[in-house]
C-alpha cells in the first residue's frame, strides 16, 4: 500500500510540474526566447514521461500481485 501511495502522489506532483513547465514553455516561446522555451518544453515531457512511467510501472507490479491499483484517496 506504500507503494501505491508513493507512486500516485509522486505522479501527481510530476503532473503538477508538467503544468506549470507547459505555461513557462508558452510563455517563453511567445515571447522570442529560445532557451527557456526549450528547457521548459524539456522539462514538461521529462515530467510526463516519468508520471506515466512510475504509475504504469506500479499498475503493472500490483496486477501481478493482484493488489488494487494506485490512488491518491
Amino acid at each position: 500500500m506504500k507503494l501505491n501511495l508513493f507512486a500516485a502522489w509522486v505522479s501527481f506532483a510530476l503532473v503538477l510540474v508538467s503544468v506549470a513547465a507547459l505555461g513557462g514553455f508558452l510563455v517563453a516561446a511567445g515571447s522570442g526566447n529560445a532557451a527557456w522555451a526549450a528547457l521548459a518544453g524539456s522539462v514538461c515531457v521529462v515530467g510526463v514521461a516519468v508520471a506515466v512511467a512510475l504509475y504504469g510501472g506500479t499498475v503493472r507490479h500490483d496486477h501481478r500481485l493482484h493488489h488494487e491499483t494506485p490512488h491518491i484517496f
